[in-house]
């Protein structure tokens, strides 16, 4: 049974003959009988009564009929659902992310994507790296911004930038004084550490044990400024992305990590069945381009330049 076979089935009983069904459905009478006589023999039975004038619906029709007009309706739905789906400026996109790179770096790029696409919506959510991994292969999410690497079959990935990971510092802490400092020399420290199914907390036990340190947790949190507080009010030190401790006051300092220095790849990752989707394709093709730029201004000259780029490129 195909949607061809459902359409002549309800032509031929709106019209009650096959020579206006055929007209109707812009086939040959002898293509449509054809069709319902395949239908009839799937289900087991006549459909129609051929013997008057009219085609007229038998039992066996009469029953099938409103199932047929349901299925119809749904594949007519389905069909504008993709056809809507497949326009490059509509649909929307749901967008897992780091939390730096949700706070500081994307939400001129969603601008940019929004004046381009005003037809789509947009949903951003921030999450552990993890967490995005399994959202994504949940089908939760369309795109992700995660730290990589990443190895899925089912998903594409395209790394973005490397970033470096330092230690953040209340300004008069005595390891504040230095540009930087050894890996060893912070792991002594009580830390506040991203929780349980965060990438970065991961690393961070890595890196600790490859030095034969462990972590000593003072607090878990997944918010970035409540990190920049803890280590306000000296709870403990923190090493977290470049990203996210710029523009800080002057009762915060960071210090660069050396023996080992210690970096994060980011990536952009897309499942491959939602790769040409030509919404999602756009977002990501923009993403891609853009965000190495975004980072790079942010880190290196402050968040005006890229601001400013990114209202040239919105405009």
């Amino acid at each position: 049974m195909d949607s061809r076979q459902l359409q002549y089935f309800l032509a031929l009983n709106h019209c009650g003959s096959f020579r206006l069904a055929a007209e109707q459905c812009g086939v040959s009478q002898p293509g449509l009988s054809k069709q319902i006589m395949a239908l009839e023999g799937e289900l087991g039975g006549p459909l129609f009564d051929r013997t008057g004038r009219r085609a007229s619906l038998t039992p066996l029709g009469e029953c099938f009929l409103p199932y047929a007009r349901r299925a119809h309706k749904e594949l007519e739905q389905a069909r504008t659902a993709i056809g809507e789906l497949l326009k490059p400026d509509r649909g929307e996109i749901c967008i897992a992310g780091l939390h730096s790179v949700n706070a500081y770096l994307l939400p001129a790029l969603l601008a940019i994507f929004r004046q381009k696409h005003p037809g789509t919506q947009l949903r951003l959510t921030s999450l552990g790296s993890e967490r995005i991994i399994k959202v994504l292969l949940d089908r939760l999410v369309d795109v992700a911004i995660l730290m990589g690497p990443v190895h899925s079959p089912e998903l594409v990935s395209t790394p973005l930038y490397e970033e470096e990971l330092v230690v953040l510092l209340p300004a008069h802490h005595p390891l504040a004084r230095r540009p930087s400092v050894r890996l060893a020399e912070v792991a002594i420290l009580p830390q506040v550490v991203f929780r349980d199914g965060y990438a970065m907390r991961t690393a961070l036990v890595q890196h600790f044990r490859a030095i034969g340190a462990t972590v000593d947790v003072a607090v878990e949190l997944n918010t970035l400024e409540a990190f920049k507080e803890m280590v306000r009010q000296e709870v403990g030190v923190a090493i977290l992305p470049l990203c996210a401790v710029q523009h800080l006051g002057t009762d915060l300092v960071i210090a660069r990590l050396e023996e080992p220095s210690i970096t994060r790849r980011v990536e952009l990752v897309c499942r491959k069945d939602n790769y040409q989707v030509p919404v999602v394709a756009a977002f990501t093709r923009l993403v891609a381009e853009h965000l190495p730029t975004a980072f790079a201004r942010w880190v290196h000259t402050g968040p005006e330049p890229w601001l400013r780029e990114a209202s040239y490129l919105a405009g």
